[in-house]
């Protein structure tokens, strides 16, 4: 049946909580649990033992937590279902849903609003069982972040692998980082600017560039093309025109049409660039 918070908070202070729960087929911790979720102030535990001149005076009630309505069901609890049929999520699973959850609070809300409690809330479950996932905030955050870089890498490395030249495969890489720039950033943007989040990716962040660059370094230095000294200051220098235009996609500072073609048109200059001054030089040694 439906009740609204004022009418559970009228019963628990007229009769006792067991009482209560018994009518509506519930324990009276599963009852007391119900009080604590909408935030119903409920009679100490004594209160029902001493004389009505001793007992605690009656609270306000104060209103429903955000996000949560003035009206909600209370019934008696389903059968039990065997360990064969019941279905729950893996330790994985619980993980990606509260990750999911997490973002979305991220992007409606502001990061600010992400804790434990508040996922737990959205989620269905317990703070507890939160804690089992994720230690804290922190580590849910820094999971959220690692899951967002991973997902932008993966999907670089399958445009990427369509390319059949150094020119090709840049261009896809670029286009593609735009894109997901676009899509994505916001989130990471967000996961990035939080400190502790920053901090502790920073040498991760540092092994992934480098193995990213790895290729292309290759590439340029392959035959005494070039040496690797201009080779890395070339690579930085077009990684960073593409972060920056990554950064203002996200924030959605410029059209995205224009901020695709300004940083192609630049790093597809610096690739050909390089291209010639490797060729230049290949051909004075020899």
């Amino acid at each position: 049946m439906e009740l609204t918070r004022t009418e559970l908070f009228e019963h628990i202070w007229t009769e006792p909580m067991g009482a209560v729960a018994k009518r509506y087929g519930l324990t009276g911790n599963g009852l007391a649990k119900i009080c604590d979720r909408l935030e119903i102030p409920r009679p100490p535990r004594s209160h029902w033992t001493r004389s009505a001149s001793a007992r605690d005076p009656r609270p306000e009630l104060p209103p429903a937590p955000i996000g949560l309505s003035e009206t909600f069901a209370l019934g008696r609890r389903q059968t039990r279902q065997s360990p064969g049929t019941r279905t729950r999520m893996s330790a994985e699973e619980r993980r990606q849903h509260l990750m999911d959850t997490a973002s979305v609070i991220a992007l409606e809300e502001g990061l600010s609003t992400v804790t434990i409690r508040e996922v737990a809330r959205q989620a269905g479950i317990s703070e507890t069982q939160v804690h089992n996932c994720f230690g804290g905030r922190t580590e849910l955050l820094l999971a959220l972040a690692r899951r967002e870089i991973a997902t932008q890498e993966s999907q670089r490395r399958k445009r990427i692998a369509r390319g059949t030249t150094h020119q090709t495969r840049v261009m896809l890489s670029t286009i593609g980082y735009l894109h997901e720039a676009a899509r994505r950033g916001p989130l990471l943007q967000m996961l990035l600017r939080t400190p502790e989040v920053r901090d502790a990716l920073k040498p991760e962040w540092a092994i992934q560039s480098d193995a990213a660059r790895a290729p292309i370094l290759e590439q340029l230095v392959g035959g005494g093309k070039m040496d690797l000294q201009s080779a890395r200051a070339s690579t930085a220098a077009l990684t960073a025109v593409s972060l920056k235009a990554g950064g203002i996609v996200a924030s959605k500072r410029a059209p995205f049409a224009m901020v695709e073609e300004i940083c192609l048109n630049v790093v597809m200059a610096g690739v050909f660039s390089d291209d010639r001054l490797a060729t230049a030089r290949a051909g004075s040694e020899s």
